[in-house]
């Protein structure tokens, strides 16, 4: 199964008292281990496609998108940040991962290929 997540919220303030539990624990974990002090990125799963249906969607792509949505297979996540929308859009077939891909403007995607 393939996974398409969304950055939902980029900023979390370190004093705030309207954060539920387990992100205060995450946020807790993620300072005192160093990483964006004061800072942690929220990722939603938006959409989950099946393997074969994402093969078939990017068969259909030209060059560019075949190369950035192909790495998938590679790397098993690959990250699609706006610039890359922009580039990817045309070279796609209509899908729902071009619709999620015309949407965004500011963020990013991660595209999770799940064991």
């Amino acid at each position: 199964m393939i996974e398409i997540c969304k950055l939902t919220k980029r900023r979390v303030e370190p004093t705030s008292k309207e954060l539920p539990h387990k992100y205060e624990q995450v946020k807790v974990f993620s300072m005192s281990v160093g990483h964006g002090v004061g800072t942690v990125d929220f990722m939603e799963c938006i959409e989950k496609i099946k393997e074969e249906d994402y093969k078939n969607i990017v068969e259909q792509c030209e060059d560019y998108a075949q190369f950035k949505l192909g790495n998938l297979t590679k790397y098993f996540e690959v990250e699609i940040f706006p610039e890359h929308a922009e580039k990817l859009i045309p070279q796609m077939p209509d899908c729902s991962l071009k619709d999620i891909f015309s949407s965004l403007k500011e963020g990013f995607i991660v595209i999770r290929k799940s064991i």
